[in-house]
Parts: C-alpha cells; sequence; structure tokens
C-alpha cells in the first residue's frame, strides 16, 4: 500500500465551490461519485449550483457469479443505489446519465470503441455545458478509472476545469501513479459541514459495503479500511498544470 501524503496541502474553504459554477461529476462505478465527490457535491448543491453526474460503467462485474442477481439485475440495483445517493447529496435522477458500458472495460485510447464513447461524452458535454469537471485520477490504479480520464481529457474543450479526484491511489498505488509537481497542483476542499451527508451517500451503495449479495463469496466488497480514508473532512483533488 502507498500512502501519498496529504498534510502540506492548504485547505480550502467550502464556500469556494461557488466559483466552480455548474458541474460535472464522471463517475467509472456506482459509488465512485459518493466516496471521491460526495463532499464537493453536497456543497455544490447546497450553494446553488448546478450538479450533473454521469456513470460510466455497467457495474455488472461486482458479483459475476450470483444468481439472485444476474447482470442486469445487478446493473438495476447499481443505478438504483446511485440515484439514491445522489438525492441525499442534492441531485435529482433527471440530472445523471447512464453509459452503460461493460464493467472493467470502459473504452481506453487503444480500444476501437474509444472514439464512439469520446463523441457520447462530447455530445453530453455541449448539451450541459459544465464550467467543471470531476473525473478520476488519470493514474487511478483500475483500468475503468483510466479510461474515464481518456475519455474526458479527449472530449474536453478549453476552458472547462478539470479536477482530478484519487479512489485506489492509496490503496492499490505504486510510486509511479503519484502526481508529480509538474502535471498537477494538489487541491484540498473542507467538506466538514457536509460529511454526514457524504456517509449517508456512501451507505446507499449497500451492494458494494455490505452482504446484501450473498450468493457470491468472491464478489467484490468495499473493505472498512478503505472505507475509513473517506470519512474524513475534506475531500482532495488535483489540477492539471
Amino acid at each position: 500500500m502507498l500512502h501519498f501524503n496529504f498534510d502540506h496541502i492548504p485547505m480550502s474553504p467550502e464556500h469556494c465551490v461557488v466559483g466552480f459554477g455548474t458541474t460535472l461529476i464522471v463517475a467509472p462505478h456506482a459509488d465512485d461519485e459518493s466516496l471521491g465527490c460526495g463532499g464537493v457535491i453536497s456543497l455544490l448543491r447546497k450553494y446553488g449550483q448546478i450538479v450533473y453526474i454521469v456513470l460510466l460503467s455497467d457495474g455488472t462485474l461486482s458479483h459475476p457469479n450470483s444468481k439472485e442477481y444476474p447482470a442486469a439485475k445487478l446493473r438495476d440495483l447499481r443505478e438504483q443505489e446511485l440515484i439514491n445517493a445522489a438525492g441525499i447529496l442534492g441531485v435529482s435522477k433527471e440530472n445523471i446519465f447512464f453509459c452503460r458500458y461493460p464493467d472493467r472495460n470502459v473504452p481506453t485510447k487503444n480500444d476501437e470503441a474509444f472514439e464512439e464513447a469520446v463523441e457520447n461524452i462530447s455530445t453530453k458535454l455541449d448539451l450541459l455545458q459544465p464550467q467543471t469537471i470531476f473525473v478520476p485520477w488519470r493514474r487511478d490504479p483500475h483500468p475503468d478509472h483510466k479510461a474515464a480520464f481518456q475519455i474526458l481529457n479527449a472530449a474536453t474543450t478549453p476552458g472547462i476545469k478539470i479536477y482530478e479526484y484519487p479512489i485506489w491511489l492509496q490503496e492499490l498505488g505504486e510510486l509511479a501513479d503519484n502526481p508529480t509537481s509538474n502535471e498537477s497542483m494538489p487541491f484540498c476542499l473542507d467538506i466538514s459541514t457536509v460529511l454526514v451527508q457524504k456517509q449517508e451517500a456512501i451507505a446507499q451503495h449497500r451492494s458494494q459495503i455490505t452482504d446484501l449479495i450473498s450468493d457470491d463469496p468472491e464478489g467484490f466488497r468495499l473493505a472498512n479500511e478503505m472505507l475509513s480514508q473517506f470519512n474524513v473532512p475534506y475531500e482532495t483533488f488535483f489540477i492539471s498544470k
């Protein structure tokens, strides 16, 4: 396990989110939006900013051997969990978009489907006109997280501010995965007043944090140690230089 040192990063006050304007949250999987951005989403809504969420994958490989929750049922469950979590954070169902790319196979720049994925996201950007986008850290150690950054990086036009959020960097990252000082600048946001809402949103993802799906013993479950990383009164992002 590699720990990135966040101690030296200045803490920005919550009201700075007013400057973010209309914001798009890109989540590779249902739960990434709450884990990485639950605080900033809640603050954006607290200060009256518009928030959209795009879910890239269908999430069907978290419990691939479950008979009770075959792929289509698991996809629907995870999408509903995201809707429930977003509601707690202040984002309505109408502001959520589902791409349903295959879990662990969100298109990367080496895939034939990449250009189509970029076009799909570009269309959404043209429609939603976000001023700020949150997307997983470019080297976050999960293929769908890296793919999410590659798609947004190819689709985003100049003038949109990009914040990258880490999910697995602390848990699974290697030294080469860490941000470097010449490519990005860390940014910490005080989310202490909305930490309760963030934790309530994370708790909606029961398929990922409880034994709700009990017939696949090898199914995915977020460990308590992993969850504790997101039970802190701040969120950390990286801004491209």
